[in-house]
């Protein structure tokens, strides 16, 4: 017996709900008022910086991405 599953063309009743979860809850274009809009930059380093980096930030207690918040703030503040 085939196994048959129903796909519709595009599922409109659960959008709202993924749109929910990728902006963090809030409606779509909403910003907590505590919290900052942000922005997702991807670049490549060489491993040994980032083990070097993920070693500091461990010890320091540190998430890696806000040490480099802090460091291109700095930059451009």
């Amino acid at each position: 017996m085939a196994k048959q599953v129903a796909f519709s063309a595009r599922p409109r009743a659960r959008e709202a709900d993924l749109d929910a979860f990728v902006h963090g809850g809030a409606q779509r274009h909403e910003v907590a008022p505590t919290r900052r809009q942000m922005k997702r930059l991807t670049f490549d380093i060489p491993a040994d910086l980032h083990t070097r980096m993920k070693i500091g930030c461990a010890r320091e207690g540190r998430d890696m991405a806000e040490a480099l918040r802090e460091l291109i703030a700095q930059r451009w503040p």
